[in-house]
Formats: C-alpha cells, sequence, structure tokens
C-alpha cells in the first residue's frame, strides 16, 4: 500500500507548485500591483494571506510570481543535460588533445561560484532570461559533462562499443546507440541536483534585487523578510513553494533513476 501512495505523494506537489505557476496569472483577481491596504496587513475582506511591505495582496503577487522560476529552471536544466552529456560523450569517446582542452575548460568554470558568475552576468547584460539561461548553461554543463564523460570512459571498455567499431560504425553512430543508452542512469541521477540548482540560481536574482519589479518568489522574500513577524505569508508561501518544487523533483527523479537497469 505504502508503495503506491508514495509515487503520488511525489506527483501531487510537483503538479499543484507547477499548476501554480504557469496557471496563477489566470487565477489572480487583480493587479498584483496594485496598493490594496497598510503594509503588512494581516489577512481580512480580499486579502486571503495579507499584504506584503508595500500594502499589494500577497496571493495575487504569489500566483503571479512563479512562471519564470519554473519555466526558465526547466529549459535550462533540459538544455544542461543535452549539451553536458554531448560534450562528455564526446570527450570521454575521442579522447585525445580534444579531451584535453575540454577537461582544462571545464575545470576552470567548475571554480566559479554560482552566485559569483550571476552577478557578472546581471551586470554585464542586465536581467533577462537569456542571461539566467546562460548562467545556468555555465554552471551546469561543466558539471553535466564530468559525469558523462566517467561514465562514457567506463562504457567504451565493454565489449558490444568494440564490436559495434569493428562492424565499420561511426563515431556518432556508437556513442547515440551504443554509448548513451547506457549512460542515461547516471546523468538523470544528477538532473536533481542541476534542476535545484537552476531553481537557486533563478530566484537568488529575483531575492538580490535584480528584475523589472514585477511578481517574483525569490524577490518576495527578499522584500518581505523584514516583516515576516507581522506578515508571514510574504516569506512563507514562496519559500515553501520553492522547497517543495526541489525536494519533489529530487525525490522523483531518483526514484525514476532507481528504475532503470543499471
Amino acid at each position: 500500500m505504502t508503495r503506491r501512495i508514495l509515487p503520488w505523494l511525489l506527483v501531487v506537489p510537483i503538479a499543484a507548485v507547477l499548476l501554480i505557476a504557469l496557471a496563477g496569472p489566470l487565477l489572480a483577481g487583480h493587479d498584483p500591483g496594485r496598493v490594496v491596504a497598510i503594509p503588512y496587513a494581516v489577512h481580512g475582506a480580499g486579502l486571503p494571506l495579507g499584504a506584503d511591505r508595500a500594502g499589494r495582496d500577497v496571493w495575487a503577487r504569489f500566483l503571479h510570481g512563479g512562471q519564470d522560476l519554473v519555466v526558465l529552471p526547466l529549459v535550462g536544466t533540459l538544455a544542461t543535460m543535452v549539451l553536458g552529456t554531448a560534450i562528455g560523450m564526446v570527450s570521454g569517446y575521442l579522447r585525445g588533445p580534444l579531451d584535453a582542452v575540454l577537461s582544462r575548460l571545464t575545470n576552470l568554470v567548475l571554480v566559479l561560484p554560482p552566485v559569483l558568475l550571476l552577478l557578472i552576468l546581471l551586470h554585464g547584460w542586465g536581467y533577462s532570461g537569456p542571461t539566467l539561461l546562460a548562467t545556468i548553461l555555465v554552471t551546469g554543463v561543466p558539471f553535466v559533462s564530468q559525469v558523462a564523460r566517467a561514465a562514457t570512459l567506463s562504457v567504451v571498455r565493454t565489449g558490444y562499443v568494440e564490436q559495434a567499431v569493428a562492424l565499420g560504425d561511426g563515431p556518432v553512430t556508437v556513442m547515440v546507440r551504443e554509448i548513451l543508452p547506457n549512460i542515461v542512469r547516471p546523468i538523470l541521477a544528477d538532473a536533481g541536483s542541476r534542476f535545484a540548482i537552476a531553481i537557486f540560481i533563478t530566484a537568488s536574482a529575483g531575492f538580490l534585487g535584480f528584475g523589472p519589479g514585477d511578481p517574483n518568489w525569490g524577490a518576495m522574500i527578499s522584500e518581505n523578510i523584514e516583516g515576516v513577524t507581522l506578515s508571514p505569508w510574504g516569506v512563507v508561501l514562496p519559500a515553501v513553494a520553492l522547497s517543495c518544487l526541489t525536494v519533489s523533483a529530487n525525490l522523483a527523479l531518483d526514484r525514476l533513476t532507481a528504475r532503470i537497469p543499471a
């Protein structure tokens, strides 16, 4: 019975947060930027969760603030996995000078803290979707490529890869048909961490005060932290949503990875 319920316990939180983030703007009753009460007003008529530091409806801003924090990390994580896997496979399979160059570039980028790189790109390019996606890619691809490279090196030594090469299959065919299916498991196991870091990067931009001023779960935490004792929902609600999304996604991916044959 517990085994049947557990998958649903993982799916429900993810589905709820995704629904709120994607469909939230359609569910909000009014403009999230409109002042409707005194700062940090408690819940009341028309304010189910109270007001934020500027007197704006917390619930309306929450419904409007999750779209970028879900869409950008999802797109960034998918792009990171694809690009990192491709680089790691090429590096691990072809080896030689190309492997040496790619490995050194990867090690160079790995020493950069994600927040420092985020600040550099935000100050240089300004706040935008492409800037956040670039940060996610630059900080995530080196990790994925290392995982893919290590897995590729272990698979290359197997007999079926050597047999495919002996039969005349080219490098691309060997990598796609023989290597990729056998390195999916470690790459998928790392996807949860990449997704969590992508959310952290995207939320940090809002938390640090960047952006056009539109509702953002990261910005909501930063804006309302001083009045958390007066009106806690402006901090608690976005924090719970972000935590729920990252934890549930990691657990779901771990469970999916465990189902893949080793």
